[in-house]
């Protein structure tokens, strides 16, 4: 039986404009679109859209700014698709000021084949 290969570009509906975000991370307009989208398929599309624009994403940030509850899994299908995301362990502070170590994730340039 073939597996069914998740779609990595895949463009979120939109939808009503009063639950559009801009999210802004370190001066960059990163990601513009209805967050309240909760199929893998544009979580996805979150966590790689961010990560083409960013140098990294947390798992707080991807789970606070990008409404993606478990970055981990997102990035395992990424990868599975072909895309080398790094995993670095960090501590990163939550909205109440907390210290957790958490998972930050960097998406490697892509090397062409000549």
């Amino acid at each position: 039986m073939e597996k069914h290969k998740p779609a990595l570009d895949h463009q979120p509906q939109t939808g009503d404009e009063s639950v559009k975000q801009v999210i802004q991370y370190d001066h960059f307009t990163t990601f513009s679109g209805d967050i309240s989208a909760l199929s893998t398929d544009d979580q996805r599309f979150r966590v790689l859209e961010y990560l083409r624009h960013n140098r990294a994403l947390t798992t707080l940030h991807a789970r606070h700014h990008l409404n993606v509850m478990h970055p981990a899994a997102r990035v395992m299908e990424l990868r599975k698709g072909g895309h080398n995301i790094v995993t670095h362990r960090r501590q990163d502070a939550d909205s109440a000021g907390r210290l957790h170590s958490v998972a930050e994730y960097v998406l490697m340039p892509e090397v062409m084949n000549e």
